[in-house]
């Protein structure tokens, strides 16, 4: 395994994932945790291996890859088991029962694959190319460490905030605190998490920087598309309630300073 990581992840990350067989949303969900503590921590044991040593930029970068991973574990496991989130897990539970095997395993598969693409950061974090790297490419590295730790900061209040708010009335919709300035913020912070991981491998080479970028602009599109859905969701959900309308066509969507677009039949009232 050692000789060929990062590629030599992909079992690992296809294991991980593999709870999409069961339901789609665990490849995604547990799948996605697992895969990055299971990243960060052969990552280390490969570099130590190899290298004999790992460098403080290296251990900061594996760490931020372990604190997620488990952040987000923990806290799917919580959320699936609150009764506000019950009925989109078993809504969820019926799209996979109805999916056949071919689906699934695309689903595993991709998923795994493109967790498999988070090791090469990882990789290049810990090797000696990275602490023999001009100053400039060893600050922007130092940068994205700031930047993926201040992304999954602000990921982790807003998740946080939206299942107290959830608790407190499942039925209604959380438009206060994080969730007064952006409709998702916790997708900002994903963002900014991707936008770290990337400068992580700002000193492989060239072939290797792209690698280490396309996930990021990848997961940006997923997370838009996802805003999206839930939003249309949302104002059909929440339509009656009182301040949803303002709120939703006034409220920046994904990125700070971008408003939000009024929904169909309702720019004029």
């Amino acid at each position: 395994m050692a000789a060929f990581w990062p590629a030599s992840s992909w079992p690992v990350t296809f294991v991980a994932c593999s709870g999409g067989f069961e339901n789609m949303v665990y490849a995604f969900g547990f799948g996605y945790g697992l895969s990055m503590m299971a990243n960060a921590g052969l990552t280390a044991v490969i570099a130590r291996h190899k290298h004999k040593a790992v460098t403080p930029f290296g251990l900061a970068c594996c760490g931020l890859y372990a604190l997620y991973g488990l952040r987000l574990t923990t806290y799917e496991l919580r959320r699936n088991s609150e009764p506000s989130y019950a009925p989109r897990l078993e809504s969820l539970q019926l799209k996979s029962d109805m999916m056949g095997l071919g689906p699934k395993f695309a689903i595993v598969a991709g998923v795994s694959f493109a967790q498999a693409l988070y090791a090469l950061p990882l990789a290049i974090a810990t090797s000696p190319t990275a602490a023999r790297a001009r100053p400039l490419l060893r600050g922007l590295g130092w940068a994205g460490v700031g930047i993926s730790a201040a992304g999954l900061l602000l990921e982790h209040l807003a998740d946080e905030q939206k299942l107290a708010g959830k608790r407190a009335d499942p039925k209604g919709p959380v438009m206060d605190g994080l969730y007064s300035y952006l409709k998702h913020p916790n997708y900002f912070g994903e963002i900014l998490f991707h936008c770290g991981i990337s400068c992580m491998g700002i000193s492989g080479t060239p072939m290797q920087v792209f690698a280490c970028i396309f996930p990021t602009f990848f997961m940006a599109f997923t997370l838009q598309n996802a805003a999206r859905r839930s939003d249309r969701e949302a104002d059909h959900k929440y339509k009656r309630i009182d301040g949803y309308a303002e709120w939703s066509t006034t409220t920046p969507v994904l990125l700070p300073g971008l408003r939000g677009v009024a929904p169909p039949g309702e720019g004029a009232a």
